[in-house]
C-alpha cells in the first residue's frame, strides 16, 4: 500500500521534475501505466530546449552503463562510454540545442545488477570514468509494484540516490491540458465528462485485455476523430474500441454517441439562443454543451453565449473553461466579458484564465 503523501497530479509532477532538474537531483516519476510518465519529460525537453534521449533501462545490460572494455594502443584496458546513450563531457551540445534531457523509462523493471550498475550514474553522473556533460539532465520513471508490472525494488542503495514522486490521474487536468488542448473529438468529451470516472479503470487484477487510461483513450480519439459514426458504422467501430478501451466501456460509449442524432443543431441555436429547445436528459446536455465548444468561434459567440446562459452553471463554468483553453483569441471578443461576469470567479482556478 502506497502512502498518499507522495501523490502527485499531472501539472504538480512536471513542476517537481523541473524543481528537482534545476537542484541538480533526479526525480523518480512512478505511476499506474498509461497515465503519461514519458508525454511529461517529452513536454519539458521540448520547453527547455534539450535533446531527448529516451532509454529504457529495463533493457540494458550493466556494461551500457558501465561502458565496454576496450584496450588502447599502449595495452592500457578502459572503459569505453556509449557517447549516444550517455552523453559525456568531451561532446560538443547539438546544434540548436542547450544540452540533453536523459530519461531513464522502466527504472525500476531494471535487473538488479542494472540497478547497481546505475548507482554513479544517478549519484556522481558519471558513466564509468567519465564524467556527464554538464548540460544533461536526467530524469527516471516506472510502473509501481501494486499493479503487478514488471518491476523490482529499487535496492535501499538506491531508493536514497533519487526524488521519490508518485503520479495519480487528473480528470480536471487532463480535460484542461490534453483533451481540450489538443482539440479531442467532442463525442469523447462529452462522454468523459458526464462520466469521468471512466478516464482511468485500472485495477491490477482485471480480467480484461485492455483497460481505460489516458493512453488509451487518445488512441480511441485517433481512431474515431473526424468519422461519421452514424448507424451501422458506430456499431461496427465498437469491435476496434473494445480492444482499446475495454468491451463493456466501449459499449456505453457507442450507445452514448447515438444521442448526437438529437442534439439541437448550432443553426437552431444561432438563429434563436432565447427560446431554443433545451436538452432535458443529462446526457443530451453533455453533448450539446461539448458540441457547441467544438465549434464555436467570433461569428457565433454571441448567440452560442445566450443559448449556455440557459444551462447549469456547471455546464457554463465548463463551456467557458473550454474557450479559454481552445479559443482564447475570444477574450477578447466585445460580448466576452459580460457573457461570464457572473462566473469569472470560478474561471480563475483554471490555469488558462489569465486575463478572462
Amino acid at each position: 500500500m502506497t502512502n498518499s503523501l507522495y501523490h502527485c497530479t499531472p501539472r504538480q509532477a512536471r513542476k517537481f521534475i523541473i524543481d528537482c532538474i534545476q537542484a541538480g537531483l533526479v526525480p523518480f516519476l512512478q505511476s499506474s501505466p498509461g497515465i503519461g510518465k514519458s508525454s511529461i519529460t517529452r513536454s519539458i525537453a521540448k520547453d527547455f530546449n534539450l535533446h531527448l534521449i529516451d532509454h529504457r533501462l529495463s533493457t540494458s545490460e550493466p556494461t551500457d552503463l558501465t561502458g565496454m572494455p576496450r584496450v588502447n594502443e599502449n595495452g592500457e584496458s578502459y572503459y569505453a562510454p556509449f557517447s549516444r546513450v550517455f552523453p559525456t563531457e568531451d561532446r560538443k551540445i547539438p546544434k540548436g540545442k542547450d544540452g540533453w534531457l536523459l530519461f531513464l523509462d522502466e527504472f525500476n523493471s531494471a535487473p538488479r545488477s542494472v540497478q547497481a550498475a546505475a548507482y554513479k550514474l544517478i549519484l556522481d553522473r558519471m558513466v564509468g570514468e567519465y564524467r556527464l556533460h554538464d548540460n544533461v539532465a536526467l530524469v527516471t520513471a516506472g510502473n509501481l509494484m501494486s499493479d503487478r508490472a514488471i518491476v523490482n525494488p529499487l535496492s535501499t542503495a538506491m531508493q536514497s540516490r533519487v526524488i521519490h514522486l508518485e503520479m495519480v490521474v487528473s480528470f480536471e487536468e487532463w480535460l484542461e491540458d490534453v483533451a481540450l488542448k489538443e482539440n479531442y473529438d467532442s463525442r469523447i468529451i462529452a462522454f468523459l465528462m458526464q462520466f469521468p470516472g471512466k478516464l482511468m479503470d485500472f485495477r491490477p487484477d482485471h480480467h480484461d485485455r485492455t483497460f481505460c487510461c489516458p493512453r488509451t483513450w487518445e488512441f480511441a480519439n485517433r481512431l474515431i476523430q473526424g468519422k461519421n459514426l452514424a448507424g451501422k458504422a458506430i456499431d461496427d467501430m465498437a469491435i476496434l474500441l473494445a480492444g482499446t478501451i475495454t468491451s463493456g466501456v466501449a459499449m456505453e460509449f457507442v450507445q452514448f454517441t447515438k444521442v448526437y442524432d438529437q442534439l439541437v443543431t448550432i443553426k437552431e441555436i444561432v438563429s434563436n439562443p432565447k427560446e431554443c429547445r433545451l436538452p432535458v436528459e443529462t446526457t443530451l446536455k453533455w453533448a450539446t454543451v461539448s458540441h457547441m465548444m467544438e465549434k464555436i468561434d467570433a461569428k457565433i459567440f454571441k448567440p452560442l453565449a445566450t443559448y449556455i446562459d440557459r444551462f447549469d452553471l456547471s455546464f457554463k463554468i465548463l463551456f467557458y473553461r473550454s474557450i479559454l483553453v481552445r479559443k482564447p483569441e475570444l477574450r477578447t471578443h466585445p460580448d466576452f466579458g459580460p457573457a461570464v461576469g457572473s462566473i469569472i470567479s470560478y474561471l480563475h482556478d483554471s490555469p488558462y484564465a489569465k486575463g478572462a
